[in-house]
């Protein structure tokens, strides 16, 4: 079983490097750029949800809850001087 799955991807390689010689030079880079654009974009995609769950949980310990009301602790400074002149 495990043979013929082996010989399967050997032979898909196969091809697709066939393929690959009778496209022509110019095709065979746009299409390796494209492959590599969509791997780019899986890998920028889940960089950015990691960073975004960052951000969101920098931002949760800022904030305290009262009941469903958020009062993030920036709120809770005092002016330097409460006299507008």
């Amino acid at each position: 079983m495990i043979e013929k799955v082996f010989a399967a991807i050997g032979l898909a390689a196969c091809v697709l490097m066939l393929l690959g010689m009778a496209l022509g030079a110019t095709r065979r880079q746009r299409l390796r750029a494209a492959l590599l654009r969509l791997l780019h974009w899986r890998r920028d995609r889940a960089a950015a949800r990691r960073e975004a769950e960052r951000a969101i949980e920098r931002l949760r310990r800022q904030v305290d809850r009262d009941g469903n009301v958020y009062r993030p602790k920036s709120f809770d400074k005092r002016p330097p001087d409460d006299r507008l002149h």
